[in-house]
């Protein structure tokens, strides 16, 4: 049986965080923020969030908070999950809010943009010279970046949102190096690459091929 309704019951705000990634050679794993406008903490960097709609669906409000906060918009987000739920009491100084925190591997706009995009750290930080980010979103990076280290080769479309849809071994060495601050065999990465039924060495001749030297592996997916 549930709780009877009640004018004095006070229900706590739903909000959409959002951590936008994005994983390229060149430029390794990064986060993006973007400088809030209004207060509470006017001028510092957050992640993208809004308050849900009366009506939004949370994977909508997760991409109007892309689109609004950083321009990311959703032909550019390749992959999209939700990671949990943020609660506490004085997580925004506003009023009671529970946040339901998604990633989005997307892909970097260019020609600027409200987004800043940084290297992000294993310990879950973008930059860790930079002062902490307001409300708990530190703590949702960190969730974020735990999402995709446990589930990254498990879940095949957050992988391939990754890596792309063709990667070298060299680009599959480096994703595993920034997510856990470890460099992996290059034998066992072989290996695994080979062995995985998701995917096929490709023919195309890999861009970052070393000169005089024999090109890197080039891998694609099966379907």
């Amino acid at each position: 049986m549930t709780d009877a309704p009640s004018a004095a019951r006070d229900q706590p705000l739903i909000a959409i965080d959002v951590v936008p990634m994005s994983f390229t050679a060149s430029d390794g794993l990064r986060v993006a923020t973007a400088r809030r406008p209004y207060d509470p903490y006017a001028g510092l960097e957050a992640l993208p969030g809004v308050l849900l709609d009366g009506a939004e669906l949370l994977a909508d409000g997760a991409r109007r908070a892309l689109r609004t906060k950083t321009g990311i918009d959703a032909a550019a987000v390749r992959h999209l999950a939700q990671i949990g739920a943020f609660d506490g009491p004085d997580r925004d100084p506003r009023s009671a809010a529970i946040s339901v925190a998604f990633v989005a591997v997307a892909t970097a706009p260019t020609g600027g943009g409200p987004a800043i995009w940084r290297r992000t750290a294993v310990r879950g930080r973008p930059d860790q010279d930079d002062p902490s980010l307001p409300f708990d979103h530190d703590a949702i990076i960190a969730a974020a970046l735990d999402h995709v280290r446990t589930r990254v080769w498990r879940d095949l479309p957050l992988t391939r949102a990754l890596l792309g849809a063709t990667f070298t071994t060299s680009d599959a060495a480096l994703l595993q190096a920034e997510l856990t601050g470890v460099t992996p065999d290059p034998g066992n990465t072989n290996r695994a690459l080979r062995t995985n039924p998701a995917l096929v060495r490709s023919d195309a001749a890999a861009a970052t091929a070393p000169r005089g030297g024999r090109p890197p592996a080039t891998w694609t997916w099966t379907d």
